[in-house]
């Protein structure tokens, strides 16, 4: 059985050997190991004092514990590594990003040590809490194949807080294993570590309490929680790793033709809208307008190829808008390839998942760009589409937002046309991969009959997936939103239709004449620059718009919108708010049409992986980047050929891998660069 002891209950000195601070060894003959359970350091002593009582070790033990020993580092190694970490450079101060283990430098500490314990060093570690919920894992350190060591973790399901620890189930969530030789590990003079011979660094990333084994390797990054990755030369330092899950393991497509891509003709009609880019400054801003001037390059040159654009009805009077600087949950640093992950390197990359390149060869944001072309919104024709034609930026350099919603106001307030009055503006985000051009139109022409004061597209998504996850929604025969649940931890079974809930994708339209009415209720909202996200589309802006349009009588406006944002709003001020939108409605659009979600590392991981399964539509130009991209027998999912083919010669793959380029730094010039372009760039600080 696994004895657990309690640090902050034990103290220093001599121990009976069948009782440690009041918990009784139940078992004399129980596995030699010691659980740490807390999120705290615990004094060497402490930690010498547990160790040595529950497994009846003398005090004179050449085992260390303190001075830097190998035991005590890695448990307040382990134990501190997966604690949600913080950012001060970027952001808000507190915002939770993710953690990881450098399992590399964990292992190396144990090279001199290990031979001298009996068995095991094990701990139980936290993942995530979210105050309702928590996940935990059982970890281990264990001595392996002939010099090398194992790092084992094996992740319990999630439970409630209030149950009790279930102790050694058998259920898990996800296995992960990591075998490595530490007298292969190299320290170099800047205290970074890697296997002897090569760039290689093995890590386990956890974002929001979802882990994947993690191999940082030259100018590539392999990621997997369902896969296997070994080294082929073991020369100069082994490095095994295994992965196992209990869903989401895909299945590569059957490849039955390769597709021949050629120049299509028709070019373009003509029409169609302008992108505003909203970046926040300090945030992955040079790396966003690179990853855009990339894909510029590619239509030009010919390298993305598409269909003849054809404008839809009314599509000039919608300002199209992107939030692609990161706000809330959306600004999670999920590059594996850098420290900023843990935020400990000034001069690491920063990367929006936007900018990941998948097998596909494009980014989520280029592929949010080719649906606006094929909806008939954004021209991406050759020659068309550019940087200060039809895609401008909005950069707020101002730290003042609050939240999402604020800063679309800007944008559509700043970013207007001065020859036209855009109508309504179309809100989008840059982390998620989609093909949904059928509902962009349904939207477009909602919003064009003047019925609409915001018009969400949503997909129907299992519920276990919504759960605290995704918004979700009720909706009626004629499409009207009746209630919407922002990411709730419980879904109530009125949400729940034929198994699946509506979720918000976060693509929605907003009426010029919602704007308005929003405006007339600024001054009773929360002062702008309390760093609390008082103008959240989900939290603030859409529970007001849902008070004002589903109610007649100013009192009952009044009832809903306190119940749902604690906002005191006068009635004089929302009768004046509902006059503006007269019996403008919000409603939703369904779409059966691809789309995912890829605010998390682990989410763009598993859309990847559904692309290479040939579950996303994809143009002849992708499908053909695909194929030449994805190793259908291995599993091996590269973001190009060459990528592959890289990671085939060093690696043996089994299961899903996916490999990504590592962040390049991309010079601030680049902004200078589009600064002198007009209007392609506009601050807050030059609007206000």
């Amino acid at each position: 059985m696994l004895n657990k002891v309690s640090m902050m209950n034990v103290a220093s000195g001599n121990f009976n050997a069948n009782s440690i601070g009041g918990v009784k060894k139940t078992n004399n003959n129980a596995t030699n190991v010691v659980s740490f359970n807390g999120y705290k350091q615990a004094p060497a002593d402490k930690l010498a004092a547990a160790y040595r009582g529950y497994n009846n070790i003398n005090m004179a033990s050449t085992v260390s514990f303190t001075g830097g020993g190998s035991l005590y580092t890695a448990f307040n190694e382990l134990n501190q590594s997966m604690v949600t970490c913080k950012d001060d450079a970027h952001g808000k101060k507190g915002e939770k990003v993710g953690s990881r283990i450098d399992v590399s430098k964990l292992l190396s500490q144990f090279e001199d040590d290990l031979p001298n314990y009996d068995d095991a060093i094990k701990t139980t570690i936290p993942i995530s809490d979210d105050g309702v919920m928590i996940t935990d894992a059982r970890t281990q350190i264990k001595k392996g194949r002939g010099d090398d060591i194992k790092f084992e973790m094996v992740v319990r399901p999630s439970r409630l807080k209030t149950e009790p620890d279930p102790g050694r189930i058998k259920d898990f969530s996800q296995i992960l294993g990591f075998e490595l030789d530490p007298y292969g590990i190299k320290l170099d003079a800047d205290n970074k570590r890697s296997i002897k011979g090569t760039k290689e660094n093995a890590y386990v990333l956890n974002t929001k309490g979802k882990l994947m084994a993690v191999v940082e390797d030259g100018e590539n990054v392999l990621l997997t929680n369902a896969g296997d990755i070994v080294k082929k030369d073991q020369t100069t330092g082994t490095l095994r790793i295994h992965t196992a899950q209990d869903k989401n393991v895909f299945t590569p497509f059957e490849v039955k033709d390769v597709p021949e891509v050629r120049e299509k003709s028709g070019g373009s009609q003509g029409g169609g809208s302008e992108l505003v880019i909203g970046l926040e400054s300090g945030r992955f801003v040079p790396e966003i307008i690179d990853s855009i001037e990339t894909f510029v390059e590619k239509v030009n040159n010919g390298e993305i190829v598409l269909d003849e654009f054809v404008p839809a009805e009314g599509a000039e009077n919608m300002q199209l808008s992107m939030l692609a600087g990161g706000f809330g949950s959306r600004a999670e640093y999920t590059n594996a390839s850098s420290s900023k992950i843990i935020h400990d390197n000034p001069n690491g990359s920063n990367l929006t998942k936007g900018c990941f390149r998948t097998a596909t060869g494009l980014t989520p944001m280029e592929t949010t760009f080719i649906s606006l072309h094929k909806a008939g919104l954004l021209d991406c024709s050759k020659g068309n589409l550019g940087i200060g034609k039809n895609i401008k930026f909005y950069l707020n350099d101002s730290n003042v937002n609050g939240g999402n919603g604020g800063f679309t106001v800007d944008m559509y307030d700043t970013m207007k046309p001065e020859d036209k009055e855009r109508k309504s503006l179309l809100i989008l985000p840059n982390d998620a991969m989609s093909r949904i051009p059928e509902a962009l139109k349904e939207a477009n022409a909602k919003m064009n009959s003047g019925e609409a004061a915001m018009v969400m597209i949503a997909k129907e998504v299992a519920p276990e997936t919504a759960r605290g996850s995704l918004g979700i929604m009720q909706i009626n025969e004629d499409g009207e939103i009746q209630a919407f649940a922002e990411k709730p931890k419980k879904i109530k079974d009125e949400y729940i239709v034929n198994g699946s809930c509506l979720a918000n994708t976060f693509q929605f339209v907003v009426s010029k004449e919602a704007f308005e009415a929003l405006d007339i209720l600024e001054p009773y909202l929360p002062k702008n620059d309390s760093g609390k996200e008082p103008r959240d589309w989900s939290k603030t802006f859409t529970p007001i718009l849902m008070g004002l349009t589903q109610n007649d009588d100013t009192e009952d406006m009044q009832e809903q919108i306190k119940a749902a944002t604690k906002l005191e709003i006068p009635e004089p001020a929302l009768a004046k708010a509902k006059e503006v939108l007269g019996d403008q409605k919000i409603y939703a659009v369904g779409t059966s049409e691809p789309w995912a979600d890829c605010g998390t590392l682990n989410a763009l991981y598993h859309t990847t992986m559904e692309i290479a399964s040939g579950a996303f539509p994809l143009e002849d130009f992708e499908r053909k980047h695909v194929l030449d991209s994805v190793n259908t027998e291995t599993g091996l999912v590269a973001s190009n050929p060459e990528q592959k083919q890289q990671i085939e010669d060093k690696y043996d793959i089994n299961g899903q891998v996916m490999v990504v380029p590592k962040a390049k730094a991309v010079s601030e010039e680049i902004v200078d660069k589009y600064a002198e372009v007009p209007g392609a760039i506009k601050r807050y600080s030059e609007a206000h």
